[in-house]
């Protein structure tokens, strides 16, 4: 039952990032094509795109920590044994659930900030509720995390 529930969030993961990027890049040669065949374009383009970029950024980030897809530097478990590949794969994870946790953490005072200041979004929508993703995909990535430092997901050969 759990498995299927994993397998549906994931599908939704991926179908959430593709309809973020295919919207970005709809949108982006929309304004390109617009200005130079009329001289105009959208006026909310340019910040859905800047948008879009960091949904398409932390929901990617969310889809790789899923199925242990970061890029990584792995020189170290390749010069050592199975045995010690397993310590440094669960510190790994551990340090990566820490600096996750980080972002999410500092990330809600940015999110402040940005609500205190009333700053400008995409439209009426105001920036700080377009900034949500941060704190909320780096907590999903905290847990993914220190979920496999429990339990590693052996998804990539070192």
């Amino acid at each position: 039952m759990i498995a299927k529930v994993i397998v549906f969030l994931r599908h939704i993961e991926t179908g959430l990032l593709v309809s973020l990027f295919l919207t970005m890049l709809g949108v982006a040669v929309y304004q390109v094509v617009a200005r130079n065949l009329a001289g105009t374009g959208l006026f909310w383009g340019d910040d859905l795109v800047r948008v879009a970029v960091l949904w398409v950024t932390m929901v990617g980030a969310m889809v790789a920590s899923s199925n242990n897809g970061h890029i990584r530097i792995d020189a170290v478990t390749r010069l050592v044994g199975s045995r010690y590949r397993l310590l440094i794969e669960r510190f790994t994870n551990l340090f990566s659930a820490i600096v996750c946790g980080a972002l999410g953490w500092y990330s809600i005072d940015f999110i402040t900030w940005d609500f205190q200041d009333q700053a400008p979004g995409i439209g009426r929508i105001p920036a700080w509720i377009c900034e949500l993703v941060i704190p909320f995909a780096a907590f999903v990535m905290c847990g993914r995390y220190l979920i496999q430092t429990i339990v590693p997901v052996s998804g990539r050969d070192p």
